[in-house]
């Protein structure tokens, strides 16, 4: 009974491997493929497998399957959920490649795709799944594993949970075709990319991935499937041998290597879906490249116009438009492409395009002395490359970017590269630059209108300008000062907003604003201030503090400027020396009464000036017999109309003055004048 038993067993685990090997499918030179997933709707379920399968067409190779069994399995447990049998594939025979340099011979490649639409129910475990397809075998000629005939394929995808409300709807990132000019170059790197596109726009990052065995699954959780045994000397790092070895860009999935033995090379590309910074899928091309003689050659000269060189700074303006020409150019007149490369791009720099001639060409300049460009080419718009996802050009290529630098941004240093790199018949040749943009801000320099003596009881108005053509910030001008609390003011404007000033465009000229007194203004601010020093203020020296500052950025120091300056205000000008000497009191209106001083019609002044906040003046007048006629201890400003002191006139003649006391800057002790009295009436 135990005979029988061990017997049954070995008979059941015959049964199980021979059922585990099933999908397997035997059709000898295949040279690559995958398995993708497409969202189709109308449910969250409806989804399209697609497998493509590349297969070398030479007369010893075994023809295209005609179908393809694909597997659905739990991402984490690796249970099979379900199989399906696709057929009919749609077939490509002999794809055509080619290069624009040198002839294509030797390869020969089909295509084949096989599609169905299928229901994949939402997982019950909240995982995702994993779909795999494998066939056998490679061809026994490839060159970079140990022992290719025995070694097969699993084409290999992970797509989310189709419940997942994050990810409904999904599609894997599609592959593309089998590139054209997918041969590698002994001894010359070669550059191409599969033409990835991903309809639901998440991001993708390329790999190079080791190619995937077929045969049985592992047990959760090591990864499902064995890698392919590398052959001698190769490995992950070096998988085709050759100078550079063959490297992708995880953002773009550009490719890059070279060879150094006639043959077939195998290779792995995974690209991994990203979905707010989350991984939601992958899928895996394994592939075989065939590597050709004949197309090496000199790398040809790349040759950069402009004057920017390696590790220099560049100095720009806060909020300021600057404008930038990147300019390439290469001798051998082979296309060009240009990839910019900067931090700036996430701070608002943007591409654009110069003014178009009257033929839809652009002119870039570049190497400017001050006052003009010293070089420019014109050439035609530039193209756009998606398979290497750069700007390309034919012999000459430039690209303009523009950046207004915003306040959060002054004293930043942002790195730069201008890479650029031509593609000829003679190969891959190219250059690049590092150079740095530090935002700077600009120096305000408010101008001092310099210390100021000013005279008692008129008023006095000052206007604190501000020009800077460089500048286009709003400015505003405070002005703090004691004054302000002793009756100083800041009056309106007319309508010109003009201001004269004596600090810029040389003196007595007009600063004109546009805005009212003292409001915020570009490249030209002005506030004007006025103040009427009463008596109190006499001989008293007063600080006045102004301040230019940036409303647009008020945290810059740069865009901050202090002036301080004074006033010291002066008694007015009095004297005795000249008064006048003879009145007429006829009540003609002409010379009336006598007084130390007075305006005159025409606004002249006659006789002394009095300081009304000092003077202090006794004034006596006596007729020539010695009768006192006339007193008075009023206010200097006095008038005698010639009455004597009973009321009435005194007779024509002459009279002695006799003063006493201040007169403005004078002490008068005791001085005697005399005033003649003419046709009193």
């Amino acid at each position: 009974m135990k005979h029988k038993y061990y017997i049954m067993k070995k008979i059941l685990l015959l049964v199980i491997a021979i059922v585990l090997m099933a999908p397997v499918v035997n059709a000898s030179h295949i040279v690559g493929g995958e398995i993708t997933v497409k969202w189709v709707g109308p449910t969250q379920n409806d989804f399209q497998i697609q497998v493509r399968v590349f297969r070398s067409c030479q007369s010893s190779s075994a023809p295209m399957p005609s179908t393809a069994s694909v597997r659905l399995h739990d991402a984490v447990t690796y249970a099979t959920q379900q199989t399906w049998t696709l057929n009919n594939p749609t077939l490509t025979n002999n794809l055509p490649f080619s290069d624009p340099c040198f002839p294509v011979v030797g390869i020969c490649v089909d295509q084949g795709i096989f599609t169905q639409n299928v229901t994949i129910p939402d997982n019950a475990n909240g995982n995702g799944y994993f779909l795999e397809y494998q066939i056998c075998c490679r061809n026994g000629g490839v060159t970079n594993l140990n022992d290719p005939s025995n070694e097969g394929m699993t084409f290999y995808c992970e797509i989310p949970n189709p419940a997942d409300a994050l990810t409904l709807n999904n599609s894997s990132p599609d592959m593309g075709d089998y590139p054209l000019n997918a041969f590698f170059c002994v001894g010359n790197p070669r550059t191409f990319q599969f033409n990835v596109t991903d309809v639901d726009g998440d991001s993708l990052v390329y790999s190079l991935v080791t190619p995937l065995d077929d045969g049985f699954m592992n047990t959760a959780p090591a990864f499902p499937y064995n890698d392919v045994i590398w052959g001698g000397g190769y490995n992950l790092a070096n998988m085709i041998g050759g100078t550079p070895p063959l490297v992708i860009d995880q953002n773009t999935g550009i490719m890059t290597g070279s060879t150094t033995l006639i043959g077939q090379f195998v290779f792995g590309v995974l690209v991994e879906e990203y979905r707010n910074g989350v991984k939601i899928g992958e899928v895996r091309r394994d592939v075989q490249f065939q590597s050709i003689g004949g197309c090496t050659g000199g790398n040809p000269l790349t040759q950069v116009d402009t004057v920017i060189s390696n590790n220099v700074t560049i100095q720009i303006p806060y909020n300021k438009l600057y404008c930038r020409d990147m300019v390439w150019s290469d001798p051998n007149g082979d296309t060009l492409y240009m990839e910019l490369t900067s931090t700036i791009f996430d701070s608002g720099a943007y591409y654009t395009n110069p003014i178009p001639d009257g033929n839809g060409d652009y002119t870039y300049f570049w190497d400017w002395d001050g006052t003009s460009f010293n070089s420019n080419i014109t050439i035609p718009p530039n193209g756009y490359d998606p398979l290497v996802g750069a700007a390309s050009n034919v012999g000459d290529i430039g690209q303009r970017w523009c950046y207004t630098p915003s306040c959060s941004q002054i004293g930043v240093t942002y790195p730069f590269r201008m890479a650029g790199y031509s593609v000829g018949c003679d190969g891959v040749s190219g250059d690049t630059i590092d150079f740095f943009i530090e935002v700077i801000e600009p120096i305000a320099d408010l101008k001092s209108p310099g210390n100021k003596s000013i005279p008692f009881a008129s008023e006095y108005c000052r206007n604190i300008v501000f020009h800077d053509a460089n500048i286009v910030d709003a400015m505003q001008i405070e002005i703090t000062s004691e004054i302000f609390s002793m009756g100083a003011e800041f009056p309106s404007v007319d309508n010109t907003f003009g201001y004269q000033n004596w600090v810029y465009f040389g003196s007595d000229s007009i600063l004109t604003t546009n805005v009212s007194n003292g409001a915020p203004s570009s490249i030209n601010s002005a506030k004007r201030f006025c103040w009427t020093p009463d008596c109190e203020h006499i001989g008293n020296t007063y600080n006045i503090q102004a301040t230019i500052s940036s409303i647009d950025c008020p945290t810059s120091d740069g865009l901050k400027d202090t002036i301080n300056f004074s006033y010291t205000v002066l008694p007015p000008f009095d004297s005795l020396d000249v008064i006048p000497n003879v009145f007429s009191p006829n009540g003609d209106g002409i010379n009336d009464v006598f007084t130390l001083g007075y305006t005159n019609a025409d606004g002249n002044r006659v006789g002394g000036t009095s300081n009304p906040c000092h003077d202090d003046i006794q004034i006596k007048i006596y007729s020539r017999w010695g009768l006192l006629v006339y007193e008075s201890n009023e206010y200097p400003e006095f008038e005698w109309d010639g009455s004597n002191k009973g009321g009435g006139k005194v007779n024509a003649g002459t009279y002695f003055v006799l003063i006493s006391g201040t007169y403005g800057n004078e002490t008068v002790t005791l001085d005697q004048r005399t005033v003649s009295v003419v046709d009193p009436k």
